[in-house]
């Protein structure tokens, strides 16, 4: 019996239309639904045909949807694009094992890409039945539409299902997991926007898509957020709090902890005050080893002493730095050595587990829990979870001490935005969006201060006398430069 049913030639053979023989194709069916059209298409310049199933039942419709892909696929071999089937889930993985052999992230970033698409990207890019969409399937439009499934994951049927059981919990005393969020954060989606934008492209660079479009995550507003950090009277009540911690006196007591607990909680005490004291990114300290800082660093100029501390370029950022503590951080330093079990050269100066095979110090996983934790047992004002919050209600965690360190030197006023930045291994313009409103309270009078002028003078602004400072003036006037811009160039020329 044959494979090929009402066989239907067009173009010269270029195309044809046939239905296949379900009792053939699928002898051990019972039944059979009714059968698809199906197209074989011959593009010049390439050997062997195209066949696959145009998913139509009625002849008409199949025909123009045949014809449409005979002509797009011309197209597209004229221009050099590839012609197989590449599904999103297929290039995923190639994109993916490109990217490890070429070493492009590193180890937790891997971790992440390959997480996010198990979880979300592949089960969204992928038809009713469960097979992966193909690429040239993917429209804008739904593209699109990934963010508003993506938002509303952990609330729908699937996403409730996954937190009340979770299959790798298999044996424990529960089931049940809630560590995703409901709604995830601006930042996340950001994070997802970038990636599935590379993979896209990466499509489309190599001919597997014929259409290239960016996808938007979806923002609340334009205005960036101010990140939850404490102010002068909340990280007073923290260090003084962090030192019954260390010496689990007062809440803190606890007559059960053994020689390991009180030696975790005096690393986590040196460690919060270093991270205020010094604005390391928590991943960053992470990678500290000993020979890494440098104790007791003159300061030209002072009585004061520092310490500097190189950043490793396994960091975010990629490239090694310097970073010039403040001067208690220098003194937190030396204490913690003093202490610490672990003081040789190449050992991590913040530690996690030993290994218990190789006997080797592990880096630390995450000190994050434990110190919120610790902020929820502060008693502050009666609130409910102590310190964990701010007054916006937004949680508070390390990072947080990252944003009070700048904070504070700010308001101090001994320092600029540009200067700063180059301490903290980050952009000018991210201190002028997360602080410029304290740089314009610092600089409160020198915005305001103004001298009459007289007849035919222009108005003296304090510290426009040289023409460069007068320029940047007259920009801001205009709304072409930032206030904290505008304020680092008075201070210059003051």
């Amino acid at each position: 019996m044959a494979f090929y049913e009402d066989k239907v030639e067009h173009f010269g053979g270029a195309l044809v239309l046939f239905k296949r023989n379900l009792s053939v194709a699928v002898p051990n069916a019972k039944t059979h639904r009714k059968p698809a059209w199906y197209m074989r298409l011959q593009i010049a310049g390439r050997k062997g045909y195209i066949t696959r199933s145009t998913k139509i039942t009625v002849y008409e419709d199949a025909y123009e949807y045949a014809k449409n892909e005979l002509l797009r696929l011309q197209q597209a071999a004229k221009l050099g694009h590839s012609l197989d089937d590449w599904t999103f889930e297929k290039h995923w993985n190639d994109w993916f094992e490109r990217n490890k052999k070429n070493g492009t992230w590193k180890e937790s970033r891997q971790y992440w890409h390959e997480k996010y698409a198990a979880r979300y990207f592949k089960p969204y890019f992928q038809n009713k039945d469960g097979t992966s969409a193909y690429l040239n399937e993917i429209t804008p439009t739904i593209a699109a539409g990934y963010w508003d499934w993506r938002i509303t994951y952990w609330t729908s049927d699937a996403g409730q299902r996954l937190q009340t059981y979770n299959p790798k919990r298999r044996g424990a005393k529960t089931s049940r997991t809630s560590n995703a969020k409901a709604a995830p954060a601006a930042k996340t989606l950001l994070m997802e926007q970038s990636a599935l934008n590379q993979i896209f492209y990466d499509a489309f660079e190599r001919g597997r898509m014929q259409q290239v479009f960016k996808m938007r995550a979806p923002t609340k507003n334009s205005v960036p957020a101010r990140r939850a950090g404490f102010d002068a009277e909340e990280y007073n009540t923290l260090t003084r709090y962090l030192r019954s911690y260390r010496d689990c006196v007062g809440v803190f007591g606890d007559s059960r902890l053994n020689a390991w607990h009180k030696l975790q909680r005096q690393q986590m005490y040196y460690f919060v005050l270093f991270l205020a004291n010094s604005g390391l990114r928590v991943g960053e300290a992470r990678e500290m080893i000993w020979s890494d800082v440098k104790t007791d660093v003159a300061v030209e100029g002072s009585d004061t002493v520092i310490a500097e501390v190189r950043v490793s370029k396994e960091t975010k950022k990629g490239q090694a730095r310097f970073v010039q503590t403040q001067p208690s951080a220098n003194e937190y330093l030396k204490r913690w050595r003093a202490l610490s079990p672990y003081s040789k050269t190449n050992d991590f100066v913040w530690f996690g587990q030993v290994n218990a095979e190789t006997r080797t110090v592990q880096k630390f996983v995450d000190l994050n829990r434990g110190f919120q934790q610790f902020l929820r047992r502060v008693p502050y004002q009666e609130r409910k979870d102590g310190l964990l919050y701010d007054r916006d209600g937004d949680k508070r965690s390390l990072y947080s001490l990252r944003h009070t360190y700048a904070t504070l030197r700010l308001e101090k006023g001994d320092v600029s935005v540009y200067d700063l930045a180059m301490n903290m291994g980050c952009k000018v313009q991210q201190i002028e969006n997360h602080y410029s409103h304290l740089v314009s309270k610092r600089r409160r009078h020198e915005i305001t201060k103004t001298r009459t002028k007289k007849k035919g003078e222009e108005k003296i602004v304090p510290g426009t006398s040289s023409g460069f400072a007068l320029e940047a003036y007259k920009l801001f006037q205009r709304g072409e430069l930032s206030e904290a811009a505008l304020l680092e160039i008075l201070s210059i020329n003051n």
